[in-house]
């Protein structure tokens, strides 16, 4: 059994900074107290992460949106079907090393 896997180092870390913000707020260690911090990190975080809503949501929005395909460059308009002998025949059959 690992003693400390990455997981739980997250954990861990995450349970000491919400300790030490509340500590920092001078609130009780009552549930209330301590679920009142919880929404003052939820909302703090969502205000900093609030410029870059929109831009994320762009760019998911025109990623999900693509309906043309993709053209790739240097393939023919023909889209013959080839079988496998054409691959196989080189033209360089005499120059190998």
């Amino acid at each position: 059994m690992k003693i400390l896997t990455f997981k739980r180092l997250i954990v861990l870390t995450t349970i000491g900074g919400v300790a030490y913000v509340h500590k920092q707020r001078g609130g009780d260690w009552t549930l209330a107290s301590i679920t009142d911090t919880l929404r003052h990190l939820w909302s703090s975080a969502a205000a900093k992460l609030g410029p870059f809503k929109g831009t994320a949501r762009d760019t998911l929005n025109r990623a999900a949106g693509v309906t043309d395909t993709v053209v790739r460059g240097g393939l023919s308009d023909d889209r013959t079907v080839r079988s496998s002998a054409d691959y196989s025949r080189r033209k360089d059959d005499g120059n190998r090393h």
